[in-house]
């Protein structure tokens, strides 16, 4: 699949990786129907969208809020006549330490980052679900296992991760794609280059939106990205759980000797 002349549903386009994955997508003769909450700033998108000779949908919403997220896509339905992809990349968090944050605090990173992709995940199912399509989630390294300074992100990402792996077996008699894309630490606005222990893991913005956009149209199952975050995620898995959680440890020492001087 090639991802021109297709319609394109992009969550979280006002800012980051989704607004780069609409700049693209937009000068490939597509018809773009971009979401999130800041409105402003997808009116400046729309332009640019329409400057580069794509059709544009803006649909400004909270993808925390079920019924707002569903209306985003039957209008897009109602304006289009269809779907074709779906890129669900709302989400982001500060780092958060455990024992540090308060319940309501990790509740509101899972909302950002887990109910922001149910409230878009179900309605495109039931539109997809007879006429096909593709669905991507925008998840993170860091949904693998618990890491520091990122419980909550994590486990929201862990129980996107898993969600698609379910929807992969349950619809697998659809003409639905699942594609569960996994950046690595990506010059963006929300990126606090400070928490980033080793800098050169950073890649820039295109080439993250390159590689999202490689797996998209070969229907990747699982992309994670760049090499240089796969291997040591690999690692991880393989060395198991005491060892994984020693090394972990020894990272996050002087973290929690900082915090408590």
């Amino acid at each position: 699949m090639e991802l021109t002349r297709k319609t394109i549903l992009i969550t979280g386009a006002s800012s980051g990786l989704g607004r780069a994955l609409a700049v693209e997508l937009s000068k490939r003769d597509n018809a773009l129907v971009v979401t999130a909450r800041r409105e402003p700033l997808l009116r400046e998108l729309e332009r640019e969208v329409l400057a580069n000779g794509s059709r544009c949908l803006v649909g400004a919403a909270d993808a925390t809020d079920t019924e707002a997220s569903r209306g985003v896509v039957q209008e897009a339905v109602t304006r289009f006549g269809t779907l074709d992809v779906a890129i669900i990349n709302a989400g982001g968090s500060s780092a958060q330490r455990m024992g540090t944050i308060s319940a309501e605090e990790v509740l509101a990173t899972m909302r950002t980052n887990f109910d922001t992709l149910v409230n878009f995940l179900c309605p495109l199912i039931d539109h997809m679900r007879e006429r096909g399509g593709t669905i991507a989630y925008t998840g993170s390294p860091a949904g693998t296992f618990g890491l520091p300074k990122s419980g909550p992100y994590s486990a929201a990402k862990a129980a996107g991760r898993v969600l698609l792996d379910s929807c992969r077996i349950e619809l697998a008699h659809t003409p639905i794609r699942f594609v569960a894309l996994y950046p690595g630490f990506t010059y963006t606005e929300g990126l606090d280059t400070d928490e980033v222990p080793v800098k050169s893991l950073i890649i820039e913005k295109e080439r993250a939106v390159r590689e999202m956009l490689w797996a998209i149209e070969r229907g990747r199952a699982h992309h994670m990205f760049p090499r240089r975050i796969r291997w040591p995620i690999a690692l991880g898995r393989v060395v198991g759980e005491p060892v994984r959680r020693a090394i972990l440890g020894l990272v996050d020492r002087p973290a929690r000797g900082a915090s408590r001087r």
